[in-house]
This record gives structure tokens, C-alpha cells and sequence, in this order.
């Protein structure tokens, strides 16, 4: 029996996801010695800017660059992001920063030129939150909360989806505590077994449009996230899923690698991370995954007969890129390899990274920003 507990984490989420609130660990660069591991990837891609059509924004392009008159009509702007722990908070901060030249401040009353403000709200309100505050222009929420923006709103209020920022952007990740992984090697296979045998469904299912395994998960994916169907269905089309932590155009370890510094600029990194490579081929541990990949049919039919194992994963809520997991209970995959899923819902990633610190789950699907910096704090 699958058991689904609820729990939206507020007010402690930044303070445990910044480090302070968890033990603090010797520092070195072996995968074992830091808190939390990267075991797969779950999509690239899949979120989205909104803001009113009235301003005209754009984020610029390599054949588009922004001018000067792009740039002042962003300054004074507020925005609603999931938090200071999502990828989409980063990516805006980083444009505010890097590509406008601005600050980027948390909203307090009241905003004035020379900064983006920034207000964190969970995406599945954001488009309520928006239509009852004036003084708000826009969010960046991910999917499938973007679409359904879009359809509400319509798309003339759409700026950017976040691939047309960075395509091809690793965004949610498969993690794990350390301890869990050394101690559980064999459930933490059959876990990452199940997990691409739905994503292979997943991919499949919506290679072919027409087909009733298409229908099937456009019914759970409306069910997992509380939307209708029409909405799911277009946010699928703004995000990819993968698993293999080699996959994608770029190197994962390069990618968080170049992280490290800007999260140490922005200050969500608080300590200096001497060596961002090794750090980061530490935090991307590739052997669970690697291994699932080359098991055999019967390998996989053995493990399938082992011991019955709990392992207790957390989520976010109303998130079409976790929808794996949910194909994984739905389809039960997760029965298949004699696990017993209990699942915990939180409002966002650092949410997930307290949940690690404070023992209760063993995997957490969440964003790589808030898994990175949360780890690399805690060393």
C-alpha cells in the first residue's frame, strides 16, 4: 500500500538549505563525504517568464541582443519566483545581474529603479497571486503552472521559456543522502530501475500523440499536478526527460562546476569552494545509474524478487518534471522491484534539502541549484 503525506515546509526551508541548521561535515572531495549525491537526472528545460503584455519584455538573444531601451523597461520590476532555492530564482537573478546590470532585491512594500524585486511564491499560486496583486508584473514558475498561465492569461503574456534563456538547462535532479546510498546499494538499484522503466513509458507515450498510452498520461500527469488535461499536455511539449547523468549536450560536472563561483557571488554559496571540478564530480555520482544501464533482463527479474524495501522520497508539489515518480506508483513499477514508496510533498527544493538534514527521506527529486549549494554548505 502507497502511503502520500503532505507537507508544505515554510519559514525553516532557506535556513537548512544554506547549511546552517544541518551538522556540519569535514570537507573533502569523495562522493562519500559529502551529505547528498546526485544519482540521475529527471528533465532539462520546462519552466517560463509571464509579465504583463504592456511592458514589452525581453530577455535578448545572441542575434537580438538587448538595448538600452530593453534594459530600462525591466528596471523596478516584481517578480514571482519559487524562492532563492529554485533555478528559476537563480536564472533570473543571474539576468538582472549579469545581462541588466541591476540589483536584485527581495520585495519589501515597495521597489524603485535600480533593481528587479523578487517575491517568493510557490508556482502552483502564482497565477492567483497575480491577478489579486497589482503591483505584480510577472513570475517564473515552472511547469506545468506556466501553461496554465498562458491559457489563462494568454500567450501574449509569455516572455521567455527558460530553454530560450539556456537551452538545454539540467533542472531537476534524482538525489539521494550518502548514508542511504552506502548502506542500501541494492534498493537504491531497484529504485533507479523503476524510475527509468516510467520514464522509458513516459517518452514513449509521448512520442505518439494519438495512442492510449498518451491518454493514460495526460490522466495521471492531471491527477499529480491538479490541472486539467489540456494544460499538461501543452506543458509537455516545454521540457525533455532524461535520466542518464551523461546525457544532454553538456556536461553535467562542467555545468555545476560553473555554478559554484556564481552561487558564491550571489552569495548562496558561503564558504569558497577551493576546487569547483573536483566538488562537482564528487556531487554527480554516476555509479548507481551506470550500473542500471548495463543490467540484464534477468539481473533485473532477480532483483525484482528481493526483499521488500521502504524508501521514502520527497517531491514538489504539483510538478510535471517529477512525473517519473508518479508514473513509477501509477503504473507500479515501484511494486514491480518490491519497493514501497512513501512519498512527501514539499513547496520547493530547499524544502527537500531540510527534509535530507533532518533524516526524514532517503531521495528527494528537486532542482540542481538548491541540491548544490545546500550540499556544498554543509561541508
Amino acid at each position: 500500500m502507497k502511503t502520500m503525506t503532505t507537507v508544505i515546509v515554510v519559514g525553516l526551508v532557506m535556513f537548512y538549505a544554506l547549511g546552517t541548521g544541518f551538522i556540519m561535515m569535514s570537507g573533502t572531495n569523495e562522493s562519500n563525504d559529502l551529505d547528498v549525491n546526485i544519482i540521475a537526472k529527471a528533465n532539462i528545460n520546462g519552466s517560463g517568464i509571464f509579465a504583463k503584455p504592456e511592458f514589452d519584455l525581453r530577455i535578448g538573444s545572441d542575434t537580438e541582443p538587448l538595448t538600452q531601451a530593453d534594459k530600462d523597461k525591466w528596471n523596478g520590476r516584481v517578480f514571482m519566483t519559487p524562492g532563492a532555492g529554485s533555478i528559476q530564482h537563480y536564472m533570473l537573478n543571474r539576468f538582472a545581474v549579469s545581462d541588466l546590470g541591476l540589483e536584485f532585491k527581495q520585495y519589501s512594500g515597495s521597489a524603485a529603479p535600480g533593481a528587479i524585486y523578487w517575491i517568493g511564491t510557490a508556482p502552483a499560486g502564482m497565477l492567483t497571486f497575480f491577478k489579486a496583486n497589482p503591483y505584480v508584473d510577472g513570475g517564473f514558475p515552472w511547469e506545468p503552472n506556466f501553461s496554465e498561465v498562458l491559457m489563462d492569461l494568454g500567450e501574449n503574456y509569455k516572455v521567455a521559456t527558460s530553454d530560450e534563456i539556456e537551452d538545454g538547462h539540467p533542472c531537476c535532479m534524482v538525489a539521494a543522502k550518502t548514508s542511504f546510498l552506502n548502506a542500501n546499494e541494492g534498493a537504491v538499484l531497484r529504485f533507479l530501475c523503476a524510475y527509468t522503466e516510467a520514464l522509458d513509458w513516459t517518452n514513449n507515450a509521448l512520442a505518439n500523440k494519438t495512442s492510449d498510452d498518451y491518454r493514460l498520461l495526460l490522466a495521471i500527469a492531471s491527477v499529480w499536478t491538479g490541472k486539467p488535461t489540456e494544460v499538461v499536455s501543452k506543458a509537455f511539449d516545454n521540457l525533455t526527460y532524461l535520466y542518464d547523468l551523461s546525457s544532454g549536450a553538456t556536461s553535467l560536472e562542467d555545468y555545476t562546476a560553473k555554478l559554484i563561483p556564481e552561487f558564491e557571488k550571489f552569495n548562496l554559496i558561503k564558504e569558497h569552494v577551493d576546487d569547483p571540478a573536483a566538488f562537482a564530480s564528487a556531487f554527480i555520482n554516476h555509479r548507481y545509474i551506470d550500473k542500471v544501464k548495463i543490467l540484464t533482463p534477468s539481473e533485473k527479474e532477480d532483483m525484482a524478487q528481493s526483499k521488500k524495501v521502504r524508501i521514502r522520497v520527497g517531491h514538489l508539489i504539483a510538478d510535471i518534471h517529477q512525473i517519473g515518480l508518479a508514473i513509477g506508483i501509477h503504473l507500479k513499477y515501484f511494486d514491480k522491484y518490491g519497493l514501497d514508496i512513501i512519498t512527501t510533498q514539499y513547496s520547493n527544493g530547499p524544502g527537500i534539502m531540510t527534509a535530507f538534514g533532518l533524516g526524514v527521506i532517503d531521495i528527494g527529486i528537486l532542482g540542481l541549484p538548491p541540491a548544490l549549494y545546500g550540499t556544498a554548505n554543509l561541508r
